[in-house]
């Protein structure tokens, strides 16, 4: 399957669940009008009822995932840039000097923060809307969540994909994104965000452009998509299926939930950072994703796949606690603050 087809097919699933939630009558109106016309009245109230608690959802998924983003990634960075370097082909980076390995641990913060909360916010209001869509047509609970994770990960890695290469740079240092002499930047000086941009578009080595802040994409959503079903699924299996947990409980699941899928995924983090950083390419040749990940299996072993995974499994500890915590708390406040507008 082509990438244009891929998108043109994503695109109308999307489409598709949107103009369900919006409107579920005009979907099924070949089978309404097979039915007689005392049932009208309960299917209309079906749908005021299913087009409102989608809207609900929508808006505080939107609100709660804003709200996860911004704390997640002011605590999470440092562990975050870690993990990046050490997962470098041929690192000089170890956990035997935290104090090198943590240096300017927040460079490159400004563009993630950037793009993060609205790509946070576009996340949860697209899962929690096709999922409650999908489990009001019937569909089980994981099959729910797993259609719904996967249709919220490509808007919200267009919003990301950008800063997350510069972001991947500036974490690796890779030349000229970390330290340069740049015009308008001191020698020696770190690099600003947006002059990382500046060089990111003008690269003549990778093309420059947008496809340039764009390397990666495929392999984002190749390793976003299996960490975010791990976690929301074993979070839903350790809440039982409550709803409106306190914070303290959500913080709880959410920190194993998130930590067992983050370890569970490393490998996959490894080939798509260094994808991202640019090391792959310019040492080995463009191959495709398979290759990239049988390649490091092939020359550096277990070590090599599970690079970084200490201080990635400690990061998202705090990031899963953050942000079930915060989630959870955020959802509940918004959703009793619009049910009673309604």
């Amino acid at each position: 399957m082509s990438r244009m087809s891929f998108f043109s097919q994503s695109a109308s699933t999307i489409m598709a669940v949107s103009a369900i939630a919006s409107n579920p009558s005009d979907a099924f109106a070949h089978e309404t009008k097979a039915t007689s016309s005392n049932l009208q009245p309960s299917l209309l109230s079906c749908s005021k009822k299913l087009s409102t608690e989608t809207l609900l959802e929508t808006i505080s998924g939107f609100v709660s995932g804003a709200a996860l983003t911004t704390t997640k990634t002011f605590v999470k960075y440092p562990l975050d840039t870690a993990t990046v370097r050490l997962q470098m082909p041929n690192t000089k980076y170890s956990t035997s000097n935290l104090f090198e390995l943590f240096g300017n641990s927040y460079n490159g913060i400004a563009l993630p923060l950037l793009s993060n909360i609205p790509g946070g916010g576009v996340f949860f209001a697209v899962k929690d809307a096709t999922q409650n869509v999908c489990k009001e047509a019937g569909m089980p609970k994981w099959m729910a969540t797993s259609v719904a994770v996967g249709i919220a990960n490509f808007p919200y890695w267009l919003i990301r994909n950008p800063s997350e290469v510069i972001k991947t740079r500036q974490q690796a240092k890779i030349e000229g994104y970390a330290t340069s002499d740049i015009e308008g930047e001191g020698e020696g000086q770190s690099v600003s965000a947006l002059s990382a941009l500046r060089l990111a578009l003008n690269e003549t080595e990778s093309g420059g452009g947008l496809g340039n802040l764009y390397t990666g994409y495929w392999e984002n959503i190749i390793y976003a998509y299996p960490a975010d079903v791990l976690k929301f699924l074993a979070y839903e299996r350790l809440r039982g299926g409550r709803k409106n947990l306190p914070a303290s409980e959500g913080a709880v699941y959410g920190a194993a939930a998130t930590a067992f899928a983050q370890f569970c995924t490393t490998p996959l983090d490894v080939v798509r950072n260094r994808i991202m950083a640019g090391k792959d390419k310019a040492e080995n040749g463009d191959s495709g994703y398979i290759d990239r990940f049988v390649r490091i299996a092939r020359d550096e072993g277990a070590a090599g796949l599970f690079a970084g995974a200490s201080p990635r499994v400690g990061k998202a500890f705090l990031s899963g606690a953050i942000q079930f915590a915060t989630y959870e708390e955020t959802k509940k406040s918004v959703g009793a603050l619009l049910r009673s507008k309604l």
